[in-house]
């Protein structure tokens, strides 16, 4: 594949069209001459050298415009997966969207040279089930173009008409660098999970480290996940999400403590705590219990606790850390045991089978209550709904990067939620809705 362009009025000829126009020129003039030494017998003799030396530069000619066409610019060309007939009949449907007016004018992916607009290749995927995909766009020297995040809105409004229902919701880079992936995604298809009756035994899955959140989603603990952070405003689904979860998670058979430093039906049906100092109290614990599955794991030869046959998940909820945390302002000393046990639990408790999983109204320094190390370790698996999620200020503290993201509405149970671990579209701020309770 070769480098295609776009002419513009002061464009130049490219090399190899300037080749094709002199090898028409001399054959043109080659031509002439034979004729008229071919209809003048009289003075055929003396235009024999003419035609001779003509036939030398249209071949010279030739020679030219085989080298240059041999030498266009090359493109690097990205091999999509296979897809189904259905699915290539969409990628089509989708690539005659992009346009050249769409790319150079609206897009703006095009780069100006002095032979016209240098267009990017533009490749499109789409998968099985026509819900998801990529747009693959060529990265030709305009990758800080091409980067920028208010451009997967404008890709997003090129995906219009019958296809409106495909919005992108992350973009990459491919190996090489070649090529910058735009990812789209049917986002008016929910993906919402439906409990009836407070029965969650049809999410209970056959591998009991893996917990089922969305049908698309599945959170695979001690591999993809390792702890966990959940923020929300009041009534805006982070209890509802932690109960389905918690709920799920004892029916796979692990241990659940959910302990909130308000009173909760939550605490009641976990075995949780809520008093401050008890909650301290049960982190220095688990913080024992830790260090007990880490010396086993390590006199049996083993690398990690899923290689252990007898050693659970664990499963530590932490809600109402604000509260939490301004409770043991009046207490140094309690204050300083729970950042001690809970950066402990975080950085080494997973590798044990112990994952925390911090909830809180406000995702701010303040409004989280834990400390740096804590929070860090709680941000790689993040999850915020509501307006927590169009909060620049929060995204700043626990989807680092992502501050300028576009504001949108966000409903009860909807946001963002970002899973560095999993990957795809994930490994970016994706829409989330938590399952719903009938």
């Amino acid at each position: 594949m070769f480098r295609r362009y776009v002419w513009r009025d002061d464009s130049r000829p490219l090399p190899h069209v300037v080749a094709l126009v002199f090898l028409f020129i001399s054959l043109v003039l080659l031509g002439m001459l034979a004729l008229l030494a071919h209809g003048f017998v009289i003075i055929a003799s003396y235009l024999v050298w003419p035609i001779r030396w003509m036939s030398v530069i249209t071949l010279v000619t030739f020679v030219g415009v085989v080298w240059t066409w041999r030498n266009r610019e090359r493109i690097s060309w990205l091999e999509v997966p296979d897809m189904s007939v259905k699915a290539e009949k969409r990628a089509k449907r989708l690539l005659k969207l992009f346009s050249d007016k769409a790319i150079t004018d609206v897009l703006g992916f095009s780069v100006s040279t002095r032979y016209g607009e240098e267009m990017p290749v533009v490749r499109v995927w789409v998968n099985d089930d026509l819900n998801l995909g990529y747009i693959a766009v060529e990265n030709i020297a305009n990758f800080d173009a091409l980067d920028r995040q208010k451009l997967e809105q404008r890709v997003s409004g090129i995906l219009s008409g019958r296809y409106a229902k495909y919005a992108v919701v992350a973009s990459d880079l491919t190996v090489g660098d070649a090529y910058v992936r735009y990812w789209f995604e049917d986002v008016a298809t929910s993906h919402r999970l439906t409990v009836s009756n407070g029965d969650v035994s049809p999410f209970v899955s056959s591998n009991v480290h893996e917990i089922q959140v969305m049908d698309n989603l599945k959170l695979r603990f001690g591999y993809d996940v390792h702890n966990m952070g959940i923020v929300a405003r009041t009534r805006f689904g982070k209890t509802m999400l932690a109960k389905f979860m918690a709920s799920v998670m004892v029916q796979q058979g692990w241990i659940v403590e959910y302990s909130s430093a308000k009173h909760d039906v939550n605490v009641d049906q976990f075995n949780g705590y809520s008093d401050p100092l008890d909650i301290v109290d049960r982190a220095e614990y688990w913080v024992s219990v830790m260090n007990e599955r880490l010396r086993r794991i390590n006199e049996s030869g083993r690398e990690k606790y899923l290689d252990m046959p007898d050693m659970v998940d664990v499963a530590l909820f932490w809600d109402e850390l604000g509260n939490l945390s301004a409770a043991l302002d009046l207490d140094k000393k309690a204050k300083s045991r729970w950042q001690a046990a809970i950066n402990r639990l975080t950085a080494t408790g997973a590798s044990a089978g112990i994952h925390s999983i911090g909830i809180s109204q406000m995702a701010t320094l303040e409004g989280l209550g834990l400390p740096n190390l804590a929070r860090t370790n709680l941000a790689d698996s993040v999850i915020m709904l509501g307006e927590a999620a169009n909060n620049a200020d929060e995204r700043r503290y626990m989807m680092s990067g992502y501050a300028d993201l576009p504001s949108r509405h966000y409903g009860v149970g909807q946001g963002l939620a970002k899973f560095t671990g999993i990957g795809g579209i994930w490994a970016t701020p994706h829409l989330f809705e938590t399952p719903y309770f009938e």
